[in-house]
């Protein structure tokens, strides 16, 4: 049992359920407080990421900047609509945001590290992000579908070693 826990898939399953926990927390919490909830749990996502990528390796420093920076525009983008006027209309997107930003951020992954299944997420979630766009009915539930699509993107990861 050692064997299948090792340290990657313990990174992926980690954000696989922070993020299935975050998105069902915006669906149902609807309410600009739940970004401190995002925060938190963004937190003890990236403590398995911090305690287990060498970052002796360069390949890792990028992978771990690129999360980092990705998640943390995220963040800032996911505050500042609740408190720049300009931006405010964005508060509808956010699911579909942060879908297209984390497929992004996916595919630049794939540059580094085990491509076809970082494509295969990064894929996965730019999808599910473009879907409420073209079927404006699903844009109610774009938090519940970043909930499978991110968790599942994240997930498509285990089969790394």
């Amino acid at each position: 049992m050692k064997g299948v826990w090792n340290k990657p898939r313990i990174v992926f399953v980690t954000w696989a359920i922070v993020e299935l926990v975050g998105w069902l927390a915006t669906h149902y919490w609807p309410d600009p407080r739940v970004n401190w909830v995002w925060l938190v749990l963004t937190i003890i996502g990236f403590i398995p990421m911090v305690l287990y990528m060498p970052m002796k390796s360069v390949k890792l420093r990028k992978i771990m900047v690129l999360w980092i920076v990705a998640v943390g525009f995220g963040m800032v983008v996911s505050f500042l609509v609740f408190m720049v006027p300009r931006i405010m209309w964005l508060i509808s997107y956010l699911g579909v945001f942060w879908l297209l930003l984390m497929g992004v951020a996916f595919l630049v992954n794939a540059r580094w590290w085990t491509p076809r299944l970082f494509i295969i997420g990064g894929v996965v979630q730019i999808a599910a992000g473009l879907l409420p766009l073209f079927i404006p009915g699903l844009l109610y539930y774009q938090y519940l579908i970043a909930a499978a699509a991110g968790s599942g993107g994240m997930l498509i990861l285990v089969p790394n070693k």
